[in-house]
């Protein structure tokens, strides 16, 4: 049968042979994005199970690693003072120990942070440079103290 370039069943055929056609292969690209989509899926659950497990071993390895703990400087109490002897008792213990003269002067414990407590080479001498003492010979700075381990300035 021979198509009339005129006849409007042949147009309809053919727009709709065209239509069925782009259905077709926008339903073969759906299918291949859904597949796409499932493979997606599957490895973000796997990597998901695999977070999961690495951060439960953080936290086994966390626990295994944490520091011991020591009580600090702040918390130390001295041992009770006892209480005196009888002076016949006294005069034996003096012989046998040394004596140890515990001093008032400031010089001795001048190195301890009021903040940590800490004591010694933790504290640092630095110059306070909004604090001039002298200009002539040269610029003197007052002194003021940093502990290296808290960081407190005084």
């Amino acid at each position: 049968m021979y198509s009339n370039p005129d006849d409007p069943r042949s147009e309809y055929e053919e727009s709709i042979n065209k239509l069925t056609d782009q259905i077709t292969e926008l339903f073969s690209k759906i299918h291949f994005y859904q597949a796409l989509l499932a493979e997606k899926d599957h490895q973000i659950t796997q990597l998901s199970n695999e977070n999961h497990k690495l951060k439960a071993q953080i936290q086994d390895l966390t626990h295994e690693m944490a520091p011991p703990t020591y009580p600090s400087q702040q918390s130390y109490t001295p041992p009770p003072i006892p209480k005196p002897l009888p002076r016949s008792e006294t005069t034996l213990i003096e012989q046998a120990t040394p004596t140890f003269t515990t001093s008032t002067d400031p010089r001795i414990n001048k190195r301890v942070c009021p903040n940590c407590g800490a004591m010694g080479f933790a504290i640092r001498e630095i110059d306070d440079k909004s604090n001039v003492i002298s200009y002539i010979p040269r610029r003197i700075y007052a002194k003021k103290k940093s502990c290296t381990k808290c960081r407190y300035e005084w």
